[in-house]
């Protein structure tokens, strides 16, 4: 299970750090055609993709943490809502000038219905990241991973009590964590919708990246437009410190390694590893939507869907959130898991951990059929 759930992790993981270099390069060619004018090399695609993948998304991608990227990462959020904003004033200004479009459809049925699932799967995961960013949350290691030191008044403290004040922290940090969740996906769900619904009232036949509708013209969508660029530079080191995680902890297993020991060797070297195979496909593929639905009928299904139905069906075998896993064995897990939790929560557990896998499948199947018939064609 382990090495299906890391493959799974990492072909995700690979094809969305491909579509934040194809957005980057969507977004700066039409800027330095301007600049450097449309027969320069300069303004070619690959040229662009090259210039920004080397000097501004490779240096991030080397951070060894998360957090080093925090600062950055509010640009997404005020990016969002620039071009959130930008597209409802331009949306109303259309709908009063012209009128509401003819060609509108409310819901349109059929096989496209699945394409959509695949973008809105690929746009609202984030549960890659959870993991490492509730890590670095934590101001004492020590209940997370069992390596680690807290401040010293803790350090000080007998087993019995430190074990105490440790399961206390842990369910705090677990509380804020649900509260960081809610925040960011309601700004993701509000932000989204706003830009779809106003992106198609604009322009009922749309390209795969809305801002290409606009051209060069408009200043306000060239402001959002590199904003956007920005934050999909920003967002390719948060795939990718993942993925390095992945085949670094596979690579420590395999070798026998210390779980915490730190290689700057080994980190460089799977970062370009990742660097350079991304690069290349994105100097290739330049449609936005085609990876789009790929990565979202395949890794992205897995990810969002079967992955945390398997885990939540297992979840049933392991201690509830609170207690501090670390001073117990795998036997005594078991049994403190069995007589914590009651019949009926297995039940829903099991119940709706199925649910959810058979779910995914369907949404498997059928993504990944209407996307490879789709590209066929």
């Amino acid at each position: 299970m382990a090495i299906i759930t890391s493959v799974t992790m990492i072909t995700f993981l690979i094809g969305s750090m491909i579509s934040y270099l194809i957005i980057t390069g969507d977004v700066f060619e039409p800027v330095f055609a301007d600049l450097f004018g449309e027969s320069s090399y300069l303004a070619n695609r690959r040229v662009v993709i090259l210039f920004f993948a080397f000097v501004v998304i490779l240096p991030l991608a080397m951070k060894t943490t998360l957090k080093a990227l925090k600062y950055s990462s509010v640009i997404s959020i005020v990016m969002l809502t620039y071009l959130t904003i930008a597209l409802v004033i331009i949306g109303i200004s259309s709908l009063i000038s012209k009128g509401f479009p003819s060609d509108i459809l409310v819901w349109r049925a059929g096989q496209h219905a699945f394409i959509i699932i695949d973008i809105v799967v690929f746009a609202f995961q984030c549960h890659i990241q959870v993991v490492p960013i509730f890590a670095e949350l934590a101001e004492m290691p020590k209940p997370f991973f069992g390596n680690g030191k807290g401040p010293l008044e803790e350090r000080l403290l007998d087993d019995e009590v430190l074990s105490q004040v440790t399961s206390r922290q842990r369910s705090e940090r677990v509380k804020r964590m649900d509260a960081v969740i809610f925040v960011s996906m309601s700004i993701c769900l509000i932000g989204y919708c706003m830009v779809g619904e106003f992106g198609y009232l604009i322009f009922p036949d749309v390209d795969s990246d809305v801002l290409k509708n606009f051209g060069n013209a408009n200043v306000f969508m060239n402001f959002a437009r590199i904003g956007m660029a920005v934050v999909a530079m920003v967002c390719y080191p948060l795939q990718s410190h993942p993925a390095r995680s992945i085949v670094d902890d596979a690579y420590k297993a395999i070798s026998k390694a210390p779980v915490h020991a730190f290689s700057w060797t080994r980190h460089i070297v799977i970062t370009l590893i990742f660097f350079v195979s991304t690069l290349a496909v994105a100097l290739i593929i330049s449609d936005l939507g085609t990876v789009f639905s790929i990565v979202g009928s395949t890794g992205g299904v897995m990810v969002v869907f079967i992955i945390p139905g398997v885990l939540l069906i297992r979840g049933i075998y392991s201690p509830p959130v609170g207690y501090v896993q670390q001073t117990i064995d795998e036997e005594e897990a078991v049994k403190l898991s069995t007589s914590t939790r009651t019949g009926s929560q297995k039940c829903v557990q099991i119940v709706g951990g199925t649910l959810i896998i058979a779910f995914g499948l369907l949404i498997f199947s059928a993504t990944s059929y209407v996307t490879a018939t789709g590209m066929i064609s």
